[in-house]
Order: structure tokens, then C-alpha cells, then sequence
């Protein structure tokens, strides 16, 4: 998981973002100091997290408490699994975009959808 620190930092300092987004990815970028997510709100964009591949199934979202997040990726099994750890630390919002669904908690019951 990469682009969490500089959400953390922000939230020690009593800030937040509007929201974030969380990319579930199938393969592993290559960054460059431009596109690096730990730099994304210091270039002036929205707050990002990547999780590549060989991210392991315990990923740490309490950052994430309380905010909006837009969460995406083409690996439906993978997402589901991440939309239920973003759940259990309560965010205001979730929307989930998948290739053949979008799921967003304000319309409908994310438990039911992500089981």
C-alpha cells in the first residue's frame, strides 16, 4: 500500500482530504517523482493509495475514517476484498468502481453488495 503517509500526516495535524482515492492495481508502476501517490496532494491532486499486487490481505484504511472514497479496479474479488476492510473503519462515503458495477454507499447497502 502506497500514498497512506501523507493522509496520516494530515490527519495528526487535524486536517483532512476532501476524499480519496484508492486504486486497487493489477500490475506494480513504475513512479516517477510526478506520479508517485505519497506526492499526489503536494502536486496539487487528490489524495491517493495504491495497492498493488503483492500487497498483503491485512491493509491498514483507519486513515480513512470519516471521508469520501473512490475506490477502483479491474479485479472484482480483490476490490470486494478491499471495499470490506475500507468499511470497517467507517468512511462517510464509498463509491466503488468496477468494470461492470458501481456500488455507492448513499444509494444502496454496501454488506449486501460486498458479500
Amino acid at each position: 500500500m502506497t500514498g497512506h503517509e501523507p493522509i496520516i500526516e494530515m490527519r495528526m495535524n487535524g486536517l483532512s482530504p476532501d476524499c480519496v482515492y484508492v486504486h486497487v492495481l493489477d500490475n506494480t508502476p513504475i513512479y516517477y517523482p510526478s506520479t508517485h501517490p505519497s506526492l499526489s496532494l503536494q502536486n496539487g491532486f487528490y489524495a491517493e493509495i495504491h495497492i498493488t499486487p503483492r500487497a498483503g490481505l491485512a491493509l491498514d484504511f483507519r486513515c480513512l475514517k470519516g471521508l469520501v472514497v473512490h475506490l477502483m479496479g479491474n479485479d472484482r474479488k480483490r476490490v470486494m476484498h478491499v471495499l470490506r476492510l475500507i468499511q470497517q473503519v467507517e468512511p462517510s462515503r464509498v463509491i466503488a468502481s468496477l468494470p461492470d458495477q458501481l456500488i455507492d454507499s448513499a444509494t444502496m447497502e454496501l454488506d449486501r453488495e460486498a458479500a
